[in-house]
């Protein structure tokens, strides 16, 4: 039957094209990357023989489950739960479920899956989970040249340089604490995703500046999936440079850089119910959602 292990280092081909399968199946998008799996599997954050657990049966990877807890007391723990599609994705996942809570112990533990996947819910809810918040992937097509940005009075704008790194990551810290799900990485964490990636261009790392101080950022790079496409990975703005229109402004000197460098379309990912008025934002700006996640989450006592 097998039982659930940590994955071995030479597997990693056969865990990336497990994650893949269940993307395409449930998503409609073979989205993972091994640049993404490696900068997971070595973040600073991940003890691989701690965190990860895989599920072999006949000689074939079929599942697969791992744990990321916040620092908060108690922690929330994200988890993230594949299956493959020819496999019994129903009882598979009551057995990843059960790892996940052993593991965590304590806390509220998180999952996602495609607010379409109909199967998939019913058996995350079946095991006490309760959906909740949704996020939304939205895109632009840039055929048409973007409206022009209008920027603040006393605003300019430029690409991050190379002792910039830290400031930044303080910028994005302060504005994620009125998000929902506040940031609380280290800045080791933060650049292992960001600056020290395969996929990492500074030349699209746009920050505003309102005198000498940092207002807001637009930290992007390429589509990891799709070549055509840029896509808007951090966008934000401190509140001292809120409500004037700066994160449009920069939302579209993006979409202008894309374009210009030939991307065909624009990308970004959003909490649906943003608080600070994100997804709004962002249909002003004449973008569209297509892919719809809902987040489901469940106590443990």
């Amino acid at each position: 039957m097998g039982e659930l292990r940590p994955p071995r280092d030479d597997e990693f081909d056969a865990l990336l094209e497990l994650m893949n399968a269940h993307q395409l199946a449930v998503f409609g998008e073979a989205d993972v990357t091994a640049d993404e799996l490696r900068t997971w599997m070595t973040s600073p954050s991940v003890d691989v023989e701690r965190d990860l657990r895989v599920l072999e049966r006949g000689g074939r990877l079929v599942a697969y489950a791992d744990v990321d807890p916040t620092r908060e007391e108690p922690p929330l723990w994200w988890c993230d739960l594949k299956v493959a599609p020819t496999a019994d994705r129903h009882g598979i996942t009551a057995e990843l479920v059960a790892w996940v809570e052993q593991r965590a112990g304590a806390g509220t533990i998180r999952v996602w899956t495609s607010a379409g996947d109909e199967r998939g819910l019913a058996t995350l809810t079946g095991l006490g989970f309760t959906p909740g918040r949704h996020s939304y992937r939205m895109e632009i097509d840039l055929g048409e040249e973007p409206a022009q940005p209008v920027w603040p009075d006393d605003v300019t704008v430029r690409t991050m340089r190379e002792d910039e790194h830290e400031r930044v990551y303080e910028a994005v810290k302060e504005v994620w604490q009125d998000t929902s799900d506040a940031m609380d990485e280290t800045f080791e964490e933060w650049a292992h995703w960001t600056i020290r990636t395969e996929s990492f261009d500074p030349s699209l790392w746009f920050l505003a500046f309102a005198g000498d101080e940092l207002a807001g950022f637009s930290l992007c790079r390429e589509d990891a999936t799709d070549p055509s496409a840029g896509y808007v990975g951090t966008l934000g703005v401190r509140r001292p440079g809120r409500r004037q229109g700066l994160g449009e402004a920069l939302l579209l000197h993006s979409f202008h850089e894309f374009r210009r460098r030939g991307y065909r379309r624009a990308t970004l990912g959003v909490d649906a119910s943003s608080p600070t008025g994100a997804t709004r934002l962002y249909e002003r700006a004449g973008m569209r959602v297509y892919r719809d996640t809902v987040f489901l989450e469940k106590r443990l006592s």
